[in-house]
């Protein structure tokens, strides 16, 4: 594999993946913010260049040091050529297969390549199969190539942010890493130290938002990771259900504005089973496309 270091190569990978959305979109999001500034210390392998089949963002080495930390030990992985990914990923330059990790990919049949892999290195493997959802709008405009590469300090702070409610009770703002503690103890894959490091690391170089109840306290939110995926959204058990959700909607509504204003690609995976997330999501805009 290759390492691409120099700007104007990832630049122009990057516009290349642009034709493989939705597919490519956990790639095509990481290197977005490695062009950006790299807050997450990541690097970019590929099989070939220019003509590259495979395409694998990882963080450096120097980020992979805790073999147990699988929030930081993250792949991401697209590929024009599942005959030959196998091989790929059999590397172990390519893949720390002794560590815990996590692969992450939008492209059906790819957990099929990864289980033939580790079937020969006796390693546990959990499979979690999500529907991708995205919005046209976003579509319409990686597919110009509308996503301006600014740097990380030209997105508009939380100072420079309206946003407006209907309600007095409740008003949307954006999340700081005052809040990382609340969102890790709420989220499903987190309650641990090494899953705070992982959320607070979003919180301090990527937006998130929260609904703020009557207390001023947040009661409902969503962060972006590495990848520019929204992720860990919850409401606290006593405000879920419609009471807020009109509310929700159009304030989850202005900050989706807020992402487009700022040229910010953005998506969001949904569990098999949860149907009223399936829902939920739909509400907002987004609509299912056909890879997980």
């Amino acid at each position: 594999m290759i390492r691409l270091h120099d700007s104007k190569m990832l630049q122009t990978l990057h516009r290349s993946l642009s034709e493989c959305i939705p597919e490519a979109m956990k790639v095509y999001g990481s290197i977005f913010n490695i062009i950006r500034g790299n807050p997450f210390n990541l690097e970019v392998l590929v099989d070939s260049w220019p003509d590259y089949q495979t395409v694998i963002t990882r963080p450096q080495k120097q980020e992979m040091m805790d073999d147990k930390d699988h929030y930081a030990n993250t792949y991401h992985i697209f590929s024009k050529d599942f005959q030959k990914l196998p091989a790929i990923l059999e590397c172990n330059s390519v893949i720390n297969w002794k560590q815990s990790l996590t692969i992450q990919g939008c492209q059906n049949g790819l957990n099929e390549k990864i289980k033939d892999v580790v079937a020969f290195k006796s390693i546990k493997v959990d499979y979690s199969k999500r529907f991708l959802y995205i919005t046209e709008d976003v579509l319409k405009s990686i597919a110009s190539n509308g996503s301006k590469l600014m740097k990380s300090n030209e997105v508009a702070s939380s100072e420079n942010v309206t946003f407006k409610s209907t309600n007095n009770n409740f008003k949307l703002s954006l999340l700081d890493v005052s809040h990382a503690e609340l969102v890790n103890n709420n989220w499903k894959f987190g309650k641990n130290e090494k899953s705070l490091r992982f959320v607070k690391r979003c919180l301090q170089n990527f937006p998130g938002f929260c609904l703020l109840g009557p207390e001023g306290n947040p009661i409902s939110w969503t962060i972006m990771e590495q990848t520019n995926e929204l992720r860990m959204g919850y409401t606290l058990p006593e405000y879920q259900g419609r009471r807020i959700s009109n509310i929700a909607k159009k304030l989850g509504d202005s900050f989706m504005q807020y992402l487009k204003k700022n040229n910010i690609p953005f998506y969001i995976h949904v569990e098999d089973m949860k149907e009223h997330a399936h829902k939920l999501t739909k509400s907002f805009g987004f609509h299912s496309v056909d890879c997980d």
